[in-house]
């Protein structure tokens, strides 16, 4: 059975200002959509299967260990988880219809810089490159646990040969997954989000618990004088969180109603605009 059986999407939109894009990308087909679940099931495991249940149970135990002591750089490891609550580690992951829906309601622009701030196994930054190949100049994903970056970059490894063999399937120009900290980025990191135009983070586990799901920190990082600043008119989607538009230079556009298998009983996605 597809994936696309179990999630079911209400779009609640009302926008206080209308979005005005140039070139932007065709609503993703059905088939096309297809397509590409299809590739990605081969690398990821398709919904419910042994494969895919291993793959996000292993997934899970990555993120509630903390530190990877196989990682090359043990040092890096632990540096870069050091400070971060334990539930901004919980493993979670948002299925390609939602990305999908989330992506044709903010619009696709020629030229747009996707990231996926905690890509974990990277699923949704090889699916954004495949969908939106004609569109997105660069689609990348940051995530700071390490032993979940390194199965993002052999699942990458591994689509990109089946890409190369397919007669129909392209990646964008540019596909990239990085390992790195948003509240503590490195001088490349940092550049990467200075070039991001268009950018998803599901934060149902890091804002559980908090009072009414005010992501500050995550909204100082990304923010006007931040850590890691998005540029002005970047357009950011956070999943269950909130962020504070007026202190760190934000505004509040809109937002969409959804379920996965990882909300109960649905997830908001909140739509916001650097400004």
């Amino acid at each position: 059975m597809s994936s696309l059986t179990f999630f079911i999407f209400t779009c609640l939109f009302a926008l206080d200002s209308v979005l005005a894009f140039s070139s932007i990308a065709p609503k993703t087909t059905s088939k096309s959509l297809s397509e590409v679940q299809s590739l990605l099931d081969e690398v990821y495991g398709s919904f419910d299967s042994e494969e895919w249940s291993q793959r996000r149970s292993e997934a899970r135990s990555f993120g509630l260990s903390r530190k990877d002591e196989s990682f090359q750089d043990g040092d890096t490891a632990s540096s870069i988880l050091e400070n971060i609550p334990q539930h901004e580690l919980v493993y979670g992951e948002l299925g390609l219809d939602s990305l999908v829906t989330i992506l044709d309601a903010v619009g696709v622009e020629k030229g747009d810089n996707f990231m996926d701030i905690g890509a974990g196994d990277g699923m949704l930054v090889t699916g954004a490159s495949l969908l939106y190949s004609d569109y997105l100049q660069s689609s990348r994903g940051v995530e700071i646990v390490p032993n979940l970056y390194e199965r993002s970059i052999k699942f990458y490894e591994e689509l990109e040969t089946k890409v190369e063999k397919s007669d129909n399937m392209t990646l964008c120009p540019e596909t990239k997954l990085s390992l790195g900290n948003c509240y503590k980025p490195d001088k490349e990191l940092k550049k990467q989000f200075a070039e991001t135009t268009l950018a998803v983070c599901f934060a149902t586990t890091w804002s559980r618990g908090i009072d009414g799901r005010k992501l500050d920190r995550l909204s100082e990082a990304l923010g006007h004088e931040g850590a890691s600043a998005l540029p002005k008119d970047a357009r950011l989607v956070i999943i269950d969180g909130v962020l504070n538009p007026k202190k760190d230079g934000y505004a509040y556009e809109g937002e969409l109603k959804l379920q996965c298998i990882d909300t109960a009983p649905y997830s908001i996605a909140r739509l916001y605009r650097r400004v």
